[in-house]
C-alpha cells in the first residue's frame, strides 16, 4: 500500500513566507538601532580617551593644551597687546628662529606628528593653527579670512597624540559615524597611522581638499575654554553682549585659559564635542547649505575637489553639529563624564536663562547659555545661518562665561 506525501498547499507557503516578512521586519530595525548604539558607544569611548589625554598633559605641564603661547598678546615686553595676531605671530617667528639651524627653539600652534625627520610643520605666521578661534573680524582675525577655525578643532595635534600611541591619525580621534572624514582618511590609515602627507592650499597633488596639513578631529575643543576667562565674560544687567566680549590679543593675558579645577560648572560645561550633525541626520551626508556661498562660509563652497578656494572632502562637507534641533552630538564634560546634548533641549534652556535676564526681545542682546558678542559671529554664532531648520544654538564653540562660569546646559 503506497503512502500519500504531504505537501505544502500554496497557503501554508503564503503564511510562512509572511511570518518571515513580518519577523525580519521588526527584527531589521531592531538591528540598525543595535549597530547606531554601538557607534555611539564607541564615539563616547573615543572622546572619553581624549579627554584623558588632555588631563595627561595638563598634569604634566600645569596648563590645558590649546597649542598658543601664554604670552602671545603681551609678547616679552608688553608691546605686542593690541597688535593683530598675525603681527604677534609674526613676532613669534623672528624671536625664536634659529638662524643658524634654520629650525624655531619654540614651536607654538598645531604640530603634525614628525615624518621624514620632522620636517612637517606648519607656517607660524597662519594663525588659524596657533590661536583656538580666529574671528571674522578684530585682533585675533585669520589671515586666510578662514574665521571660525582655529586651535580646537585640532585634538589630534602631536601634543596630544603623544598620549595616544604618538598617532595623530589615531582611530579614536574620529567618530565612526563620521563617515565623510573616515572615506577620506582610509589612506591614513593603510599607512602607518602617523603621518598623512597632503598638500597645502593650492591643492596640488591634495588627496584631501582642505587647506591644512593635519585633519581635523571629529572632535573639537571647547574654544571660550581655551582663552582667559574675560574674553568670554558674562554680560552684566546694563550690558549688550558685544559689550562683554573681549579680543584676546587686547589684554597682555588673552590666552591665558583658566585650569579645570577652576570651573564653577565642571558638569554642565562641555569639553569636547562632536562636530558634525551625525545623531538623526535628515539631510544626508554633505551639507546642503554650502552651496549657498553665505557670507563667511565661502571656504566651504562644494566647487570639487582639489580647488584652492574650497574646503571640503571630494566635493562634499558635512553639516555642524548645530544644524538641526534634531541634532544630539556625543559630548564629553569638564567633569570627565559623558553624555548626548539634545540641540533642541540645549536651546531650550538657552531661553530659560535668557529669560530670566530678561533679554528675549532681540536676538542681538540675548543674554543666554551661548555668547551673542563674539566678534563677526554675534547672534549667528559658530555657523548658525547655516542650519537646515529653524535651531538655533550655539553653545560649546561660544559657551558664555568661558570656563570659570560658563555653562551649556542648565541642570533639569
Amino acid at each position: 500500500m503506497s503512502r500519500r506525501t504531504r505537501a505544502f498547499t500554496l497557503v501554508e507557503l503564503m503564511v510562512v513566507i509572511s511570518i518571515i516578512a513580518l519577523l525580519v521586519g521588526i527584527l531589521l530595525p531592531a538591528i540598525s538601532r543595535a549597530r547606531d548604539n554601538a557607534k555611539i558607544g564607541m564615539s563616547k569611548s573615543n572622546i572619553r580617551n581624549i579627554k584623558t589625554a588632555h588631563d595627561m598633559f595638563e598634569t604634566d605641564y600645569g596648563v590645558p593644551w590649546t597649542g598658543t603661547p601664554e604670552v602671545l598678546s603681551s609678547g616679552p615686553d608688553g608691546s605686542w597687546t593690541g597688535l593683530p595676531v598675525m603681527n604677534a605671530t609674526n613676532n613669534w617667528r623672528d624671536r625664536y628662529w634659529k638662524q643658524d639651524g634654520g629650525t624655531f627653539t619654540i614651536l607654538p600652534g598645531v604640530l603634525a606628528c614628525e615624518t621624514d625627520g620632522g620636517g612637517h610643520w606648519f607656517p607660524l605666521n597662519f594663525p588659524c593653527h596657533t590661536v583656538p578661534y580666529c574671528y571674522t573680524e578684530g585682533l585675533t582675525k585669520s589671515s586666510w579670512g578662514f574665521g571660525r577655525v582655529g586651535t580646537f578643532r585640532f585634538t589630534n595635534t602631536r601634543q596630544i597624540s603623544e598620549y595616544m600611541d604618538d598617532k595623530c591619525y589615531h582611530k579614536s580621534f574620529w567618530a565612526p559615524k563620521d563617515r565623510i572624514l573616515q572615506r577620506a582618511l582610509q589612506r591614513c590609515w593603510d599607512e602607518d597611522g602617523t603621518m598623512c602627507s597632503v598638500s597645502l592650499v593650492d591643492g596640488a597633488n591634495a588627496s584631501i581638499d582642505l587647506p591644512f596639513l593635519l585633519q581635523p578631529s571629529s572632535y573639537g575643543l571647547c574654544p571660550p575654554n581655551m582663552v582667559n576667562p574675560a574674553v568670554y565674560r558674562l554680560p552684566t544687567a546694563d550690558e549688550d553682549p558685544e559689550e562683554a566680549f573681549t579680543d584676546p590679543m587686547s589684554i597682555p593675558t588673552g590666552f591665558r585659559p583658566a585650569t579645570l579645577g577652576q570651573a564653577r560648572y565642571s558638569s554642565l560645561n562641555t569639553f569636547l564635542m562632536e562636530m558634525h550633525w551625525m545623531q538623526n541626520l535628515t539631510t544626508g551626508e554633505c551639507g546642503p547649505r554650502w552651496e549657498d556661498a553665505i557670507s563667511g562660509a565661502e571656504y566651504h563652497v562644494v566647487q570639487g575637489n582639489n580647488n584652492e578656494d574650497t574646503w571640503s572632502y571630494q566635493g562634499c562637507y558635512p553639516n555642524y553639529f548645530n544644524a538641526s534641533w534634531r541634532s544630539a552630538p556625543v559630548a564629553c564634560f569638564v567633569d570627565g563624564h559623558v553624555d548626548m546634548i539634545e540641540c533642541q533641549e540645549a536651546e531650550k534652556h538657552d531661553y530659560v536663562v535668557a529669560d530670566g535676564n530678561d533679554s528675549t526681545g532681540a536676538l542681538g542682546g540675548y543674554k543666554g547659555l551661548w555668547h551673542r558678542g563674539v566678534a563677526g559671529d554675534l547672534e549667528n554664532g559658530f555657523f548658525v545661518e547655516c542650519r537646515t531648520d529653524w535651531g538655533n544654538w550655539s553653545g560649546h564653540t561660544h559657551t558664555a562665561g568661558g570656563l570659570t562660569h560658563g555653562r551649556d546646559i542648565i541642570a533639569e
